[in-house]
């Protein structure tokens, strides 16, 4: 598998790591899609497996596809000599918008003209907080595979309330105590390190990420992918509802993998065809100008 390791610059001056895959030689993609940014999960790299085995099917069946690095790569990371802390754990989920667009610069820089954004679990939520909160008219679809349902009154409501509501009160106590920065080891909704403004940031009852109440305001079309296994509360019946509130979308649907865990490593094959069919079927579109 050959690629050629790229670093764009994101729109608000950080340097982003990533792969580009040039599309097999004499293959034409099927459907208006020529060319697909793809986006990890919490903790992961433009390099994760199931990055790499999707960028590669669908490199194999013509489309060019851009993995790449957001600023909330890997769990904590730091620029060298800057001070600063980076990664997801201390992130801001809004801020990827800027990474993810300098992606799409990228592609449309090298002559693509009908993006698609895909986007695994926590960059699920990313690709699916672009397409509702930018205007940006070279996409022509939006794919988010495993998507974690960011919802502060859900878990609430959850068998998980007693263990959530005890998190959020000490990210809160540590905020109040302009310890924000620093961090603090969770069990839910993932094992992960956050800081404390992070965790808030992305569980907190402003749940500006909840992907059901931005679903609306996709007007593009949307395939939402999940695997039978899914049954955490993070993850629970989030393609579903996503889909029965785009409303705005010309055209929304999930597609549930069978047997399919979280990561869809155990059946990629079956994710990659149902990622290569929905390309396929899409009607033809004018993106961009």
């Amino acid at each position: 598998m050959l690629v050629d390791l790229i670093t764009v610059t994101s729109t608000d001056g950080m340097n982003l790591d990533g792969a580009f895959f040039e599309p097999a030689p004499g293959v034409s993609p099927k459907g208006p899609v020529d060319a697909l940014l793809l986006i990890h999960g919490s903790g992961g790299n433009f390099y994760r497996p199931a990055t790499k085995a999707m960028a590669e099917d669908l490199r194999n069946q013509g489309y060019a596809c851009l993995a790449l690095n957001t600023k909330g790569h890997d769990t904590i990371w730091a620029p060298q000599g800057s001070g600063m802390y980076y990664g997801n754990a201390m992130e801001i989920v809004d801020n990827s918008r800027h990474d993810l667009r300098a992606g799409i610069d990228y592609l449309w820089d090298k002559g693509y003209r009908s993006i698609g954004l895909l986007g695994h679990s926590m960059g699920a939520v990313k690709v699916g907080y672009y397409a509702a909160t930018e205007d940006d008219d070279r996409l022509v679809t939006v794919i988010p595979i495993s998507p974690v349902r960011l919802s502060y009154s859900y878990y609430m409501e959850s068998e998980n309330a007693e263990e959530f509501k005890s998190i959020i009160e000490q990210a809160d106590q540590m905020e109040a105590e302009d310890r924000a920065q620093e961090l603090m080891e969770v069990r839910f909704p993932i094992a992960q390190m956050f800081s404390a403004f992070s965790y808030l940031d992305k569980h907190g009852p402003a749940e500006r990420y909840n992907l059901v109440s931005l679903a609306p305001r996709v007007r593009i079309p949307m395939l939402v992918l999940g695997g039978e296994l899914e049954t955490h509360t993070r993850l629970r019946d989030c393609p579903q509802d996503m889909v029965t509130a785009s409303v705005n979308s010309p055209r929304a649907e999930y597609h549930i993998v069978p047997g399919g865990d979280h990561s869809l490593m155990n059946s990629a094959d079956k994710a990659s065809a149902a990622v290569l069919d929905w390309l396929a079927s899409l009607a033809p579109v004018t993106a961009g100008v």
